[in-house]
């Protein structure tokens, strides 16, 4: 054997090899590491939103600018908020909170942008990632109440050419991962080597199923449970074509423009970013910038833009029943049964996650929640409703830091904390203040 042509034969590919692989390591490193530092004080900026808040919520009168107020409950949110920032030395971090469906608290800290130094506030704009997801349940649900879609029909009612399993396959399954549509892949051949990051512009969500409409299922609709993003994507252009119209005018028909909701739409459809934030990677006074991406590919299940207050707004009108009959939305809050009548992973309902938790006051005493969190490229997201004290929360940040998607949901349970224990508290001492006067 001759050894030498041997290697001349294999060199050529090896070299190809690592060249990728080590355009793959510089990529990461670039584009995902944290290297460059953060501005000196770059937390010292922050905004907090001038509110009047009703007496009957809390003991406080009001929230005003810059933290203004007497033994303010919004104050201790904000000050809460800035502490979290300070220890994962986030970017920015911007949050909200309603009580019985008034704003009560809303405020940032830190840089929107680092390149420029333009600070924070609670209009600027964030990633949600996968809260994206409940807010397409919104409109899935309102649509169902206006008669424009069935979520037990097959998808082949309204994608006659959909070619995987489309007989089989329903609204319902999609919106709460039992489906079997597979999410992100990793694929070598193309650059970045996952659609999960793709920087592609999709015209229409129907151009987007081309990411995954030939792939096989991972298993037959209804026999099991796998979160997917792309399974939204799916959704999307079933309601799309219930509705007759672009998803994105049904997400704005059907729930921001009722409510309000200025500052929620698809990334990929903004002609006006200055309110956009920029997202980058945190970690230990370091920041990265995040890589390119058009989030067209993925509207329904990670590509919308919002900002805390447009997020607990639609929370408390969710909670309050002004966006959704109650039957529709106890409907979609529903911890959604297997095939076989257990429990789904992750508490899953039709967009949102569902349980108690002993986070917020202590093991003896839990409390239900309703909630999602969101991971996109340079940004964490988290709402939360906990309907039995009718409050809505959101915590979002444009720093992905190794930590701070867990600890911005933290945030979110400490802060409800402070309003049900006392609370809590001040329904102890009117109960034994009237057990006092039945006893008298």
């Amino acid at each position: 054997m001759n050894w030498k042509k041997v290697l001349k034969w294999i060199a050529g590919p090896v070299a190809i090899i690592g060249i990728y692989l080590g355009a793959i390591e510089y990529w990461v490193w670039k584009w995902e590491s944290p290297h460059l530092p953060l501005p000196a004080q770059h937390l010292a900026h922050q905004d907090f939103a001038d509110l009047n808040t009703p007496d009957n919520l809390l003991s406080q009168n009001k929230i005003g600018k810059n933290g203004g107020g007497e033994n303010n409950w919004g104050k201790k949110a904000q000050q809460s908020m800035v502490d979290l920032a300070e220890e994962l030395q986030s970017v920015s971090i911007s949050g909200a909170m309603t009580l019985d469906g008034e704003l009560v608290w809303a405020g940032a800290v830190g840089l929107a942008r680092v390149e420029s130094e333009q600070a924070a506030n609670v209009k600027t704009q964030y990633r949600v990632g996968s809260v994206s997801k409940p807010i397409t349940a919104v409109a899935l649900m309102r649509m169902v109440e206006k008669g424009m879609i069935d979520l037990d029909a097959p998808i082949h009612n309204y994608l006659p050419d959909y070619p995987r399993y489309s007989a089989e396959m329903t609204a319902r399954q999609l919106a709460n991962h039992m489906a079997g549509v597979r999410h992100y892949a990793f694929d070598l051949t193309n650059f970045p080597p996952t659609d999960g990051l793709s920087n592609v512009h999709y015209p229409d969500v129907n151009a987007a199923l081309s990411q995954f409409r030939d792939d096989d299922l991972l298993f037959v609709p209804g026999q099991g449970f796998s979160y997917s993003t792309h399974g939204y994507t799916l959704l999307s252009a079933v309601m799309q074509a219930a509705g007759g119209k672009p998803f994105e005018e049904l997400i704005a028909e059907l729930v921001t423009d009722p409510l309000g909701l200025s500052q929620t739409k698809a990334e990929h459809l903004l002609k006006n970013t200055s309110n956009l934030a920029g997202f980058y990677t945190s970690d230990g006074g370091l920041y990265g910038i995040t890589p390119e991406q058009n989030l067209s590919n993925k509207v329904a299940g990670g590509g919308l833009v919002s900002t805390p207050t447009d997020l607990v707004r639609l929370g408390a009108a969710l909670l309050n029943g002004t966006m959704l009959e109650r039957t529709s939305f106890d409907e979609m809050v529903a911890v959604q049964p297997m095939f076989d009548g257990s429990e789904p992973p992750q508490y899953y309902t039709l967009g949102w996650r569902h349980y108690e938790t002993s986070h917020i006051v202590d093991k003896d005493n839990k409390v239900d929640v309703i909630h999602h969190g969101g991971v996109a490229s340079g940004a964490n997201s988290f709402l939360m409703l906990v309907p039995d004290h009718n409050i809505s929360i959101a915590i979002l940040t444009n720093g992905k830091g190794e930590k701070s998607r867990g600890e911005i949901q933290m945030l979110a349970y400490r802060l409800v904390g402070m309003v049900v224990k006392e609370r809590l508290q001040s329904k102890d001492g009117n109960d034994r203040v009237a057990s006092a006067a039945d006893g008298e």
